[in-house]
């Protein structure tokens, strides 16, 4: 009959939502009742504003009469009819029922009554947090409080002699929300004793925490309008949150997190406290925010406190109700690894059923002067101030030193104006005038002599006008030792004086280097790019196209040099090296170089016998310098080349446009030891070979070294596809990049024509 009532009442809500008849309302209720999986009087009491509590708690009795009851709170129109309802649903008969609210500061406020005296009402109005009776018990230990007779009562409560529920038995539970959060507490009252249920000692718990629970919800609804959760928290309303916001001081929220949340058998107290709302301004030793402690425990966050024993004192806070004001205290926490310490005063006071935590920090101004004259020393600046009523100044210790003056906080002008050199005290005096009639900041460099020799100092200053700003009571600025800039500014003078001139000399020397090279290789500087050169083969029907380029860099001009030349017989001489370093020296070896490798080649000796008598040649005079080179000598006649290497890159060899990189012959390079020997590679030609020889300067670049750079250049002559031994040799150019921004680039090519026939000149 009772879950009757609660699921005809559903039907009526329904009704009046949905404007059907009661058998179409039934039937929404059985559809939501299938979808939900849930018992019919489940949904029924869902609807009604109250859900079902916990089956295994309560028997199916005791859960019909908590439907009920649900249904019946539910249309509860005040606080009092709140609690004649509880009265009325309440195990046994109840002769009276109190609801009271958790307040802010930890008290209990009456907010419905059932069968008490309107006297004792008005005297209990407000209960604080200190007074001991069941209602703060219930709320401070967090669970049901029974006395089932007055002499127990009497035995925990010696001191209430008139107490607020009469009656024989009292129950006080606290009123909780779903997370736990205690906002008030509920005690019910009956005239005789009530024994405990043997068979089922934990029924009238269960039942009467379910009716607590319906209750609160009842309360909630009632005072939805006026009460208000800030950041999660009950007793305020919504201006709650902004006032705390609005505070420059952090303050924390803190929930109690008792014994029975880690182990559900153990003692009932609390053990810890839980972050449930932190204001704007809140900011820790870690430099956590609000946002980071919310949600955390308080040993968690601070176990420095526990060290302490701040912590115990702000657990004392919460369970005696009387609030804790700590000194200012050193308190010291682990912050990524390192310790850290501030100077701080911590306050504590009871709020709702936890403790609202602030505290201020008392080292931020320390800090910030400690900053300041720490900048103020290494920046050699100093502050001052002049009252113009007194003639008083006073200043900072660096103000003192940097005017060479005994230090003190006190400045008199007369001894300030004369260690002023003499030359600049006008423009001083004329700044001062400026600011004293025009009332604008004036900025002034002097010199003062002091035991140290001379410095140069800036100085800037305001005035501070009295009220209407027609009258100037005081002069402010600061003073800085610029000496050292000074002294920068000409170190920078004269090392731009210095560069200037190597700069010169640099280039003076890359343009005689520049002028050797055009005049040995006889390449002219007015051509663009890459810079050609006309040369006489042996055989006229030989096609021959070079290329050099120096380096991008003028310091980085290089000894790189080649030659193509026709010989007695009618052979031809091909040879490219490269000697090591830059500038004139490097010059003036590619230029001994080449000339004696040109002559030796007159006397019609092979290559690799050229090659011996350089290296000999260089070893012999101790040359301050190594190189490597290829000599090549071809034949017309066989169209034979024959070749020769130190050290060098090895040729490319291009036949029917598929290039191949040749093996070279040993050879060490020129000027590393007197004994080396040379090997010769001979070569036989085909109509329309091309033979690539060229100077690391092509293939070695600053981000890749030789082998990739060789790579690049095998794909650079595959991809030209026209039988132009000049356009070949630009496009390779192009395709490397040059100018290299480090070295030269030679690049020398050699064509057979196609039309070639053996014999000398072309005959057979």
């Amino acid at each position: 009959m009772r879950s009757r009532g609660v699921i005809e009442q559903a039907k009526g809500l329904l009704m009046a939502r949905l404007g059907c008849g009661p058998d179409e309302a039934f039937r929404q209720l059985s559809e939501m009742s299938q979808q939900a999986n849930m018992k019919l009087v489940e949904i029924a009491a869902g609807l009604l504003g109250a859900a079902a509590p916990p089956e295994p708690a309560l028997s199916g009795e005791e859960a019909g009469r908590v439907h009920l009851a649900a249904s019946e709170l539910a249309t509860a129109s005040s606080a009092d009819d709140v609690a004649r309802l509880c009265a009325e649903s309440a195990p046994g008969t109840a002769s009276a029922v109190v609801l009271a609210s958790l307040e802010p500061d930890g008290a209990l406020a009456l907010v419905g009554t059932h069968g008490v005296p309107a006297q004792r009402v008005s005297q209990w109005q407000r209960i604080p947090p200190q007074a001991r009776m069941p209602l703060t018990d219930a709320v401070r230990h967090g669970r049901a409080v029974w006395f089932r007779d007055r002499a127990s009562f009497t035995a925990s409560y010696p001191h209430l002699a008139a107490p607020l529920l009469p009656g024989e038995s009292v129950c006080a539970v606290p009123l909780t929300d779903e997370d736990g959060t205690t906002h008030g507490a509920l005690a019910v009252a009956w005239p005789g004793p009530v024994p405990q249920d043997a068979a089922d000692p934990a029924g009238q718990d269960a039942y009467v925490h379910a009716l607590a629970g319906l209750a609160g919800r009842a309360l909630r609804r009632l005072t939805a309008s006026a009460e208000q959760r800030p950041g999660g928290l009950r007793g305020g309303a919504l201006w709650f949150r902004a006032v705390l916001d609005g505070l420059m001081d952090a303050v924390l929220i803190l929930t109690p997190v008792r014994a029975r949340e880690d182990a559900p058998d153990g003692p009932d107290h609390v053990v810890d406290f839980r972050v449930v709302f932190a204001n704007s301004a809140t900011v820790d030793l870690a430099g956590r925010t609000g946002e980071d402690l919310v949600g955390r425990r308080m040993t968690e966050l601070y176990p420095g406190m526990v060290v302490s024993g701040v912590f115990d004192r702000v657990l004392e806070a919460h369970t005696t109700g009387l609030p804790y004001a700590g000194d200012a205290e050193q308190f010291t926490e682990v912050v990524a690894g390192a310790l850290r310490a501030s100077t701080m005063t911590l306050r504590a006071a009871p709020f709702l059923d936890g403790v609202l935590l602030t505290w201020r920090l008392h080292d931020e101004d320390e800090r910030q002067a400690a900053q300041l004259a720490q900048a103020q020393r290494l920046a050699r600046l100093g502050t001052w101030q002049f009252d113009v009523g007194t003639g008083d100044a006073v200043c900072s210790p660096e103000v003192a030193a940097i005017l060479g003056l005994t230090a003190g906080g006190v400045l008199e002008p007369t001894a300030v104006e004369a260690v002023i050199d003499t030359d600049d005290r006008p423009a001083v005096r004329a700044a001062l005038a400026e600011i004293m009639r025009e009332h604008r900041p004036q900025t002034v460099e002097f010199r003062v002599r002091g035991a140290e020799g001379q410095r140069s100092v800036l100085a800037a200053a305001e005035a501070v006008c009295g009220p209407g700003g027609a009258e100037v009571i005081a002069l402010r600025g600061v003073l800085q030792d610029v000496s050292d800039r000074h002294h920068a500014q000409a170190a920078l003078a004269d090392a731009r004086d210095r560069l200037a001139e190597e700069r010169a000399r640099t280039a003076a020397q890359h343009e005689a280097v520049r002028r050797l090279q055009s005049a040995i290789l006889g390449t002219p500087d007015s051509a663009p790019g890459g810079l050609s050169h006309e040369t006489r083969p042996g055989d006229p029907r030989l096609r021959v196209a070079t290329r050099y380029v120096p380096a991008r860099t003028d310091a980085q001009v290089g000894g790189d040099w080649y030659d193509a030349i026709g010989l007695p017989g009618g052979s031809t001489l091909i040879a490219i090296g490269d000697v090591s370093g830059h500038g004139m020296p490097a010059a003036a070896g590619m230029a001994q170089l080449r000339h004696a490798l040109r002559g030796m080649a007159y006397t019609g000796a092979e290559p690799a016998q050229v090659l011996t008598w350089l290296n000999q040649m260089i070893c012999h005079q101790q040359a301050d310098y190594i190189a490597t080179a290829i000599c090549a000598r071809l034949n017309p006649a066989t169209w034979s080349l024959t070749w020769a290497q130190a050290g060098h890159l090895p040729p490319l060899l291009v036949r029917d446009r598929v290039p191949r990189v040749l093996q070279p012959p040993y050879g060490m390079v020129l000027g590393a030891a007197p004994e080396a020997a040379y090997a010769a590679g001979v070569l036989e030609l085909a109509p329309g070979d091309v033979v690539l020889m060229y100077t690391d300067g092509l293939v070695a670049h600053r981000r890749e070294d030789v082998g990739r750079g060789m790579s690049h250049l095998v794909r650079a002559v595959r991809e030209y596809e026209d039988d132009d031994l000049d356009g070949l040799v630009d496009h390779v150019m192009r395709r490397s990049g040059a100018p290299n921004p480090r070295d030269d680039t030679c690049l020398v090519g050699i064509q057979v024509p196609r039309t070639a026939a053996r014999g000398p000149h072309g005959s057979s």
